[in-house]
C-alpha cells in the first residue's frame, strides 16, 4: 500500500497542486530513495516543469518540459506532501522539490522503500521503475489474461499481485476483486475458464474504478496530498474483516483468513467458489 486507486490519487493531486509550476531546486535527504545517485536529480532540474503527469501502475510517470521524466513508486509507505514556505519538513521527509512561489513538495517514507529515478528523454520504458511492469489494471483485457492464466498453477489472488502481468493491484484491491466475482482466492490460475476470466477482468476495473472515485484507502498511513484519508476503506467487503458476516445479500459465510504467498488474504467461506480444476 498504496495500490494502483492511491497512485492515481497521488497524480491526480499533484496535477492540480502542482501544475506547471517551476522546480527552483531540489535537496535529496535520503540517497537510498534516488535510483541512479542523488546527483541525478540536484542537478540539472531546476527551471523545468512537469509538463504531463501519467501513471502506470504504482508508478508516477513525470514528463518534464525538456523531454526527461520523473519516475516515482512509493511502494509501502511513501506519500507526497505540499508545504507552504515556513512548514516544517516531516520527519519522513526523503527528496523535497523546490517550487516557484515558495512552495516544496516533500517525498516521504517512513519505510524508505520508495524510490524516484530520473530518465533521460525517451528511456523511461528502460528505467528500473517501469522494465518489469505489465499494462495497467484499468485495462484488463480479458484474452491477454487468460493467456497469463492458462500457464500458470499459482492461486489466482497471488497471480492477481504479479505486477509484470497486471500494474497496479496489491493486497487489498486482489482480495476485493476475487469477492466480486464470486472466485475462492485459492484456485488455481490455470483452471479458470473464459467466462470466469472475463468475470475477473470486469471485477478488476470495477474495483479499481470504485477505489479511485472515493481517492483510495486509508487503513494505517495512507493519505492523499492534501493530507486527507480514502474512503474506499468504508466498503471493503472482506479485507480485514476475518470472522465477520459476509456483505452478500442471503448468504450465510463469514470472512475467512488464509495466508497466500507470505500475504494475508480474506474470502467468504460460502459464495466464494472454487474454480474447476482441468484434468
Amino acid at each position: 500500500m498504496p495500490e494502483l486507486p492511491e497512485v492515481e490519487t497521488m497524480r491526480r493531486d499533484l496535477q492540480k497542486a502542482v501544475g506547471r509550476k517551476v522546480i527552483t531546486a531540489v535537496e535529496v535527504l535520503d540517497p537510498k530513495a534516488v535510483a541512479g545517485g542523488p546527483d541525478s536529480l540536484t542537478t540539472g532540474l531546476a527551471g523545468r516543469h512537469v509538463r504531463s503527469y501519467d501513471r502506470r501502475g504504482k508508478v508516477l510517470i513525470l514528463r518534464l518540459d525538456d523531454g526527461r521524466t520523473l519516475l516515482l513508486h512509493p511502494r509501502m509507505t511513501g506519500r507526497f506532501q505540499l508545504l507552504r514556505p515556513h512548514d516544517e519538513l516531516p520527519r519522513h521527509a526523503r527528496v523535497v522539490f523546490h517550487l516557484s512561489g515558495g512552495q516544496r513538495l516533500v517525498f516521504e517514507d517512513p519505510r524508505r522503500f520508495g524510490r524516484v529515478e530520473l530518465r533521460p528523454a525517451g528511456e523511461e520504458e528502460a528505467g528500473t521503475l517501469l522494465c518489469r511492469i505489465g499494462p495497467d489494471a484499468t485495462r484488463c483485457d480479458a484474452d491477454r489474461l487468460r493467456e497469463a492464466l492458462r500457464r500458470r498453477r499459482t492461486p489466482i489472488k497471488a497471480l492477481l499481485l504479479d505486477q509484470t502481468i497486471l500494474a497496479g493491484i496489491g493486497n487489498i484491491y486482489a482480495s476485493e476483486i476475487c469477492y466480486r466475482c464470486g472466485l475462492d482466492p485459492r484456485t488455481p490460475s490455470h483452471a479458470l475458464r473464459l467466462p470466469e476470466v472475463r468475470q475477473l477482468a470486469a471485477a478488476t476495473e470495477a474495483v479499481l474504478s470504485e477505489g479511485i472515485a472515493l481517492r483510495g484507502t486509508t487503513i494505517s498511513d495512507y493519505r492523499t496530498v492534501g493530507g486527507r484519508s480514502g474512503g474506499f476503506q468504508k466498503r471493503l467487503a472482506v479485507y480485514g474483516r476475518e470472522g465477520e458476516i459476509c456483505l452478500r445479500a442471503g448468504c450465510p459465510g463469514r470472512i475467512q483468513r488464509v495466508v497466500l504467498a507470505g500475504r494475508s488474504t480474506y474470502f467468504c467461506s460460502h459464495c466464494q467458489r472454487k474454480g474447476r480444476r482441468r484434468k
